[in-house]
């Protein structure tokens, strides 16, 4: 009888832990509760108990300010855990219009390190004292560094310097003197970047306060793939020109052109993060959609669209798919996935390319995720960063 209790026992167990590991359980007793969404799982239910307090927001992006206690109950009679839910919604203008931007670095970034060829062999002044590929030096000798001309000219004789640099967020200092190359050049052995270019998607902005934010993840560097230490930068009008078609494990483009007059830029870039650049707008761009933010939670496997430009200057919006959503206690680039489904924008482009990464993703009405990423294998298939993580990032 003993042995039976002990199997019923550890089987009894065993039911539990599966149950307590089904998504929908794990959410309704871990992560947030949603508004506006009707929310179940095995077992278990929530239910409305009424309205509570709700502090008063002078932030006018802040709309519909309520909220109401939930409560999760087991075989909807046992309660399990309440949460106090305020339904602040946030709202902004959903873009999707084409951007050039403009990033420079703080000082000047470690793209590669290589020898300097000398009279009496190879010298490796930059790797001997300590510097990687993806650091930054930001002065030399105490002077600071503004760009590559800067730099150069700082090591361009044969004396003794000290750099202050940077390596994951923290500061250093290298000390080296540069070889003399066989042209009788002072190098130190290093190859440096101090400014970047390109085309994406300016994904939503706060119609009141002009903040942007766009593309859905950092600026990083082509050759090490870190992200680019942030000086200062700027966004221009874009238009596109043509695709580069996506095919055969390669990643398609968007190709454009856009002004690099100062007179002409549209917003300045303050922040360049994992999740994107933000910045401010100098002016309203073509007014797009403003839409609520939606919750993590509230996403739904299923149809939405995505708001795009791959041809000319104007956004549209297309049909997609959202097929899997990621439970996310802490902001990740990567939380839910989509599905191009257009037969126009897969004949356009073949689905996500290059260029199209900040694209907003509406499902209901609502701003659910931005497009960060694209499967090589499959280019309809893309990743999204949820909109709300974005918002909190940037704005």
């Amino acid at each position: 009888m003993r042995f039976f209790r002990k199997i019923l026992s550890a089987a009894f167990c065993a039911v539990l832990l599966l149950w307590y590991c089904n998504p929908s359980v794990y959410r309704l007793f871990n992560e947030p509760i949603g508004t506006g969404s009707q929310i179940s799982a095995p077992a278990l239910s929530v239910t409305e108990e009424g309205a509570v307090f709700v502090r008063v927001s002078n932030d006018q992006r802040l709309h519909n300010v309520s909220g109401s206690l939930r409560t999760v109950r087991l075989f909807g009679i046992l309660p399990v855990r309440t949460v106090e839910q305020s339904a602040l919604r946030t709202s902004v203008s959903a873009s999707g219009e084409a951007i050039g931007i403009v990033l420079h670095t703080r000082g000047v970034q470690v793209v590669g390190l290589g020898g300097v060829q000398t009279g009496h062999g190879t010298a490796n002044p930059a790797a001997n004292a300590g510097i990687r590929p993806g650091d930054v030096i930001l002065s030399v000798n105490g002077s600071a560094i503004h760009n590559s001309e800067d730099f150069s000219a700082a090591c361009a004789a044969e004396e003794s310097l000290e750099l202050l640099c940077m390596h994951e967020g923290k500061q250093y200092t290298a000390v080296l003197t540069p070889a003399k190359d066989q042209d009788g050049v002072y190098k130190i052995g290093a190859w440096v970047r101090d400014s970047t270019s390109g085309i994406g998607t300016l994904s939503f902005y706060d119609p009141q306060s002009l903040r942007f934010a766009a593309l859905g993840h950092g600026v990083s560097d082509v050759d090490t793939g870190a992200l680019l230490s942030f000086g200062n930068g700027t966004v221009y009008p874009a238009q596109i020109t043509g695709v580069q078609y996506a095919a055969n494990g390669q990643a398609g483009e968007l190709v454009g052109t856009f002004p690099t007059d100062p007179a002409d830029a549209i917003g300045t870039i303050t922040q360049n993060t994992e999740f994107g650049i933000g910045g401010t707008l100098q002016l309203t761009m073509n007014q797009g959609e403003t839409v609520p933010i939606a919750e993590p939670d509230e996403i739904r496997l299923g149809d939405a669209e995505i708001r795009s430009t791959v041809s000319e200057e104007i956004a549209r919006s297309y049909r997609v798919r959202v097929i899997r959503t990621e439970v996310q206690a802490s902001p990740k680039v990567q939380g839910m996935m989509i599905e191009i489904t257009d037969p126009e924008l897969l004949s356009l482009t073949g689905g996500i390319v290059q260029g199209m990464s900040g694209s907003p993703v509406l499902q209901d009405g609502k701003l659910i995720g931005i497009v960060t990423h694209v499967f090589l294998n499959d280019s309809r298939r893309g990743y999204c960063i949820y909109a709300r993580w974005m918002y909190d990032g940037l704005l």
